[in-house]
């Protein structure tokens, strides 16, 4: 007898190679790591090969080929290969099978010597899809270069949750920078000098500093009361479960800004840049000032932590924001990203 019931589909399943320039403990390094362990988790085959050995800082399932230059030797054919920077892109076209460029940040707008700014610019304009961290970054590769795109942004590991107990304003706040200082683009100096405002506008506060490169010069312009080095993932997430603020003055040229999100999965409020990046996920969490301006992260900051029912809000804000980015969340984002590739359907956008 006939049945119109539809019979379930079988899961597509994808071999998936991403091409890694580093291994280095850094925020985008650590999201193509994490999407790579979610595809395993779900069943795809996934391969990451790099230039460097393994990364000591981050637990893989996934498998892990050490390949400097960046080739498939005799792996079977992938079924489709993930750039994950500029300089992977060419490499990756050389596997011979479908590929997709995975951009968290246009590396042209970061004051490159103008022979790589010209390469850079070669590289992008390939006639490629790309899955971005953010939607100006797309807007910007459709606009500037062109290209189809598809929004995969970062996952949210498990790990990252907030303290069972929140800050209740009798203790010092502790607040939280993130980034390197020797990397204009994120703002540290800003936050550091907002600090310093805090404190002489009479306001205690614990300053914590987690950098995956030692204390900068600048990290000495305010007394900087813990400085975390190279902190792996998961003691990262207990630094910032014992924060009570995060400020983040990245600049207009930061990708996505992976701090913010974390910060708001911890239940951790944030002043930030109002610059695209949190505008794109965190506008309606996180409290948006001027970059650069020193005095607007000072009174946000300060109005945070002198009123107990806004910070609760925004903690709240936060978390339910962040809750959009789990792994759950994330899969059919990323396997319908994949597949729009593989079947080649992103030459018709």
């Amino acid at each position: 007898m006939f049945s119109l019931r539809r019979r379930s589909a079988k899961p597509r399943r994808f071999r998936v190679h991403y091409l890694l320039e580093s291994s280095g403990l850094f925020g985008g390094v650590k999201v193509v790591l994490a999407q790579a362990e979610l595809l395993t988790a779900r069943g795809h085959e996934v391969t990451i090969v790099g230039r460097e050995p393994a990364p000591d800082w981050y637990p893989l399932q996934s498998s892990f080929v050490r390949s400097d230059p960046l080739r498939r030797g005799d792996m079977p054919a992938p079924d489709v290969v993930v750039a994950t920077f500029w300089t992977t892109i060419e490499p990756a076209l050389r596997f011979g099978s479908p590929v997709v460029h995975y951009c968290q940040g246009y590396e042209g707008l970061h004051g490159r010597e103008r022979s790589e700014q010209a390469e850079i610019e070669r590289v992008y304009a390939r006639r490629l899809p790309a899955m971005v961290s953010s939607p100006h970054l797309g807007e910007l590769l459709r606009d500037r270069f062109g290209r189809p795109w598809r929004l995969v942004p970062p996952i949210v590991e498990e790990f990252w949750r907030p303290s069972p107990e929140p800050w209740d304003g009798r203790r010092a706040p502790r607040v939280l920078v993130v980034g390197t200082g020797e990397l204009p683009l994120k703002g540290v100096e800003t936050a550091l000098r907002a600090v310093g405002g805090l404190r002489a506008s009479g306001l205690e506060c614990v300053l914590v500093r987690l950098s995956p490169t030692p204390p900068a010069d600048i990290d000495g312009q305010v007394k900087v009361d813990e400085f975390h080095h190279r902190a792996p993932p998961h003691q990262a997430a207990r630094v910032f479960r014992g924060a009570d603020l995060l400020l983040a003055p990245s600049h207009e040229s930061e990708g996505f800004g992976l701090p913010v999100l974390e910060a708001m999965a911890s239940g951790v409020p944030v002043v930030a840049s109002d610059v695209s990046c949190f505008r794109g996920f965190a506008a309606e969490a996180a409290v948006l000032v001027p970059p650069h301006d020193v005095g607007a992260f000072v009174h946000a900051a300060g109005e945070l932590l002198s009123d107990r029912s806004l910070w609760l809000r925004h903690r709240e804000f936060g978390l339910s924001a962040a809750a959009r980015f789990t792994a759950a969340a994330s899969a059919a984002i990323v396997e319908g990203a994949l597949a729009w590739v593989v079947d080649g359907d992103w030459r018709e956008d």
